[in-house]
């Protein structure tokens, strides 16, 4: 489990304004036309239109999704609106501040003005707009919250990208517009909490204590505690906060890159040879992670459209809605 930032783009073959590639499913070598961006996108609005019509008020949340809202030859206005529709809420991660072994150092001024400038069509729109910034100095805490405030964003931040421990308090500073509402929707949370790796906790008691405790508008969890994934009673836990008021509860789930410890991971897949032509690059910054040709019919059918599908999994479970990571895995195949 990670978050991703923008990548850097790969050199392929291009034929206008997309690429050729063998389909990836493993029952056929049929030559598709893709324009990554747009695929990103209508996997995007098609997860959104499954689950919706399943749950009206399940929510959506991207990751690494700026570069997609830039209008451009690859990706045509009516597809940044398209993603815009799709999605409640979108999250920039390093948006005021570089992650550099601790040190807080600034955003690039372009690079925050570009960041700005994406984030204003989602806001405009009425959506959330989160930030994430990685830091562990106080002062730096403190003047990140200030800038998103001012910008109106909800920006948090978190001592490590390992996002494997709750904030201590002490440490962080207190938790921005702390409160006893009711949280419909993302666009209502005032604060939010990221933990994705739960290895630290001794127990799935622990775990779920220690999250239950917690006074955020919103979570965004692991769909899985071990092996096993959470049930609705564990979900319709951690939507009481403890100050009064109901919360959102998220469940994390690439669309851009398969992991080797996923249920769906098949063990002949950890011999290259046998791995389905839709599994793509290693992520070597993320041992066991690989990047996927996500337009494909396999991996789609992985994420959902069937009982055992990952969105079908976290919507029978009770969550109030799916984080969507790495959305930047576009670039991959650019």
């Amino acid at each position: 489990m990670q978050f991703h930032r923008f990548f850097q783009a790969l050199t392929s073959a291009i034929l206008g304004t997309g690429l050729i590639f063998s389909s990836g499913c493993t029952h056929s070598a049929e030559a598709v036309h893709v324009i990554p961006e747009q695929e990103m996108t209508r996997l995007a609005s098609d997860l959104s239109t499954y689950a919706k019509t399943k749950s009206p008020s399940f929510q959506l949340v991207g990751n690494g999704a700026a570069g997609l809202l830039e209008v451009t030859k690859s990706q045509p206005e009516e597809s940044t609106q398209q993603l815009v529709g799709a999605l409640d809420g979108f999250l920039t991660e390093s948006f005021f501040y570089l992650d550099d072994d601790g040190t807080p150092e600034m955003q690039e001024p372009d690079m925050l003005d570009y960041l700005e400038a994406m984030m204003e069509k989602p806001q405009t729109a009425g959506k959330a707009v989160w930030t994430l910034d990685y830091l562990a100095d106080d002062e730096a805490i403190a003047m990140d919250q200030a800038l998103g405030r001012a910008r109106g964003y909800v920006s948090m931040t978190a001592a490590s990208t390992a996002l494997a421990s709750i904030p201590d308090e002490g440490v962080m500073g207190d938790i921005p517009g702390e409160n006893a509402a009711d949280i419909q929707s993302v666009r209502d949370a005032r604060n939010f909490l990221i933990l994705l790796n739960p290895g630290n906790f001794e127990s799935r008691e622990d775990y779920l204590a220690a999250l239950a405790a917690t006074p955020y508008d919103a979570l965004v969890i692991d769909l899985y505690y071990g092996d096993t994934p959470l049930t609705s009673d564990d979900v319709a836990r951690l939507q009481q906060k403890p100050q009064g008021g109901r919360r959102l509860v998220l469940a994390y789930m690439s669309v851009g890159e398969a992991a080797d410890y996923r249920p769906y991971w098949q063990a002949a897949w950890n011999d290259s040879a046998h791995r389905p032509k839709w599994i793509a690059k290693p992520n070597h910054d993320w041992p066991g992670s690989y990047r996927v040709r996500y337009w494909t019919g396999d991996w789609r059918h992985i994420l959902y459209g069937s009982e055992d599908a990952y969105l079908d999994t976290i919507l029978a479970s009770g969550f109030d809605g799916a984080f969507l990571d790495v959305m930047d895995a576009w670039q991959t195949f650019k």
